[in-house]
C-alpha cells in the first residue's frame, strides 16, 4: 500500500511538471496580392506560413513560402517549401524568414530554373481593416549563391489585398 502510494505520488509531481512547462509559438503568415508603392495594380501574389515553436528546451520550425511576380517581359515565381531560418521582432511586428528555394523564370523564349536561397522580409503594419496607417510590406531576395550579397533576384511590394500577421505567443501547459 505504501509502495502505490509513492508511486502515485511520483506519477503526480511528473504530470505536474510537464503541466508546467511553457510553449512559444513564434512567426508569420500571410496571404494575398501585392504591388510596388506607387503602382496602381498590383502584379504579386504571395502565400507563406512559417512558425516555430519552443517546448521543453526544443525548438522546431516548420512552414513555406511562395510568390509569383507579373513584370513587363517574364513571369518569376519562387517556391521554399520548407524554412530553414526564422527571427520575429515582435516590438516593430517584422519578421525575416529563409529557406532553400527554386525560382522558374518564364519569358518568351522559355523556361529558366535555379536552386537557390530566399531571403523573406515582412511586416505587418495594420489589420486589412484598417484604412489608415503604411500597409503591409513584403521584400523578397533569391540567391543562387548563398555566398554571395548581391542576389540574383529581388521584389519589393506592399500589400493590396491581403494581410500578413506577425505574431508571438507564450502558454503554460
Amino acid at each position: 500500500m505504501k509502495r502505490k502510494l509513492i508511486w502515485l505520488t511520483a506519477i503526480g509531481a511528473v504530470m505536474a511538471l510537464a503541466y508546467a512547462q511553457s510553449v512559444t509559438i513564434r512567426g508569420a503568415v500571410g496571404f494575398g496580392l501585392a504591388g510596388a508603392p506607387d503602382a496602381e495594380r498590383p502584379n504579386a501574389q504571395f502565400n507563406f506560413s512559417v512558425k516555430q515553436v519552443e517546448y521543453n528546451g526544443q525548438t522546431r520550425l516548420g512552414g513555406g513560402f511562395a510568390i509569383e511576380v507579373r513584370e513587363a517581359n517574364r513571369l518569376v515565381s519562387i517556391q521554399m517549401p520548407n524554412a530553414r531560418r526564422l527571427e520575429v521582432d515582435i516590438e516593430n511586428k517584422r519578421a525575416v524568414f529563409s529557406g532553400p528555394a527554386v525560382a522558374v523564370v518564364r519569358t518568351r523564349q522559355g523556361v529558366e530554373r535555379a536552386r537557390g536561397v530566399v531571403v523573406v522580409r515582412v511586416g505587418d503594419l495594420r489589420t486589412p481593416r484598417d484604412a489608415d496607417g503604411d500597409p503591409d510590406t513584403i521584400a523578397v531576395a533569391f540567391f543562387t549563391n548563398p555566398d554571395s550579397e548581391e542576389p540574383t533576384y529581388t521584389y519589393r511590394g506592399v500589400v493590396r489585398r491581403g494581410d500578413i500577421v506577425v505574431f508571438e505567443e507564450t502558454r503554460s501547459r
